[in-house]
């Protein structure tokens, strides 16, 4: 039995669908928040199980009989209850915990390159502080650490897809000069889903990343390209930008940029030991040859869910 946390979110879809295509033998359980949402869970081949990472005591009916978890819960903003020390760090422990009693035998952990609680970016530092859990539990674990992740649905490129419907500017935050390894949402699942059968990857920590660096302003040049449409680049410094940003992030149901994301915006994040071909033989797409959805996104698209109407998926 496999146990997919977060299995409603954007990643767990599709590793559930490359799960689903391995076929017979392979029972997958996928943990959920919101019940109403399980026919989504049930479709890609799952057992949808209601629970909550931040509600240790719902976790125990989900973890009965696993053998192996796939943790991706996971949230990248502060709202009300649901906060990034909540989820990412305490849900982890509690995940943590609850396969410890359940005697799960390998924990497979996705999270932002880089994360570690020395890090003074609330992402970063929740997402490090339960890989820390995870690695002192004497559970066999496997850290895969992706760099901005992309594909149809996705946050990041589609919300700069969203703005870059707006003529005449393309705000860019800063020199634009931040280097990036975007990686494909499919080859991030590959890699999940290799994880679990794969005995080398056992007590490891591995970087996932495409097979390009590319800087901000060349994924926004990319959009644009791939969009037909031309702007005029404003770079912005980000301490102009915060108080914008804070401002959405306060009034708005899903902000198309959080604070967290404003300030990782200016730190690279790029592979020093990328795995993704080297351990998992995974030829990445791409992201000039996997970026065609961002033609479909509009301004209306990027309104709809900003105010919490609607998904990019």
């Amino acid at each position: 039995m496999i146990l997919v946390t977060g299995a409603n979110g954007y990643v767990a879809g599709h590793t559930l669908r490359q799960l689903q295509a391995v076929g017979a033998g392979v029972h997958v359980r996928g943990l959920i928040r919101n019940p109403a949402r399980a026919d989504k869970v049930r479709a890609l081949g799952a057992e949808p199980v209601v629970g909550d990472v931040t509600d240790r005591a719902s976790l125990t009916q989900a973890m009965a009989g696993v053998e192996k978890v796939i943790h991706l819960a996971a949230v990248n903003r502060d709202r009300g209850e649901v906060t990034m020390e909540r989820v990412n760090a305490q849900g982890t422990i509690n995940v943590v915990e609850a396969a410890k009693q359940a005697g799960v035998k390998h924990i497979i952990n996705l999270v932002g390159l880089g994360a570690d609680p020395k890090r003074p970016y609330p992402l970063a530092y929740t997402q490090g502080r339960g890989v820390e859990a995870i690695i002192s539990s004497g559970i066999p674990y496997t850290i895969l650490e992706a760099s901005v992740i992309f594909g149809p649905g996705d946050e990041f490129l589609n919300t700069l897809a969203g703005l870059a419907r707006i003529p005449p500017f393309m705000i860019v935050p800063g020199d634009g000069q931040t280097k990036f390894q975007p990686i494909a949402v499919q080859d991030v699942a590959a890699c999940l889903v290799q994880s679990l059968s794969k005995p080398e990857v056992i007590n490891r920590r591995l970087q996932i990343c495409g097979s390009e660096v590319i800087t901000l302003e060349g994924i926004i040049d990319a959009i644009l390209a791939e969009m037909g449409v031309k702007r005029v680049k404003l770079h912005m410094p980000v301490f102009l930008l915060k108080p914008a940003v804070a401002i959405m992030d306060a009034l708005l149901p899903k902000p198309p940029v959080t604070p967290s994301l404003l300030a990782q915006l200016g730190v690279d994040n790029v592979a020093t030991d990328n795995a993704t071909t080297k351990v998992f033989g995974i030829e990445p797409i791409k992201l000039r040859e996997g970026i065609g959805f961002v033609r479909e996104m509009s301004f209306g698209k990027l309104m709809a869910r900003t105010f919490g109407r609607a998904e990019y998926r």
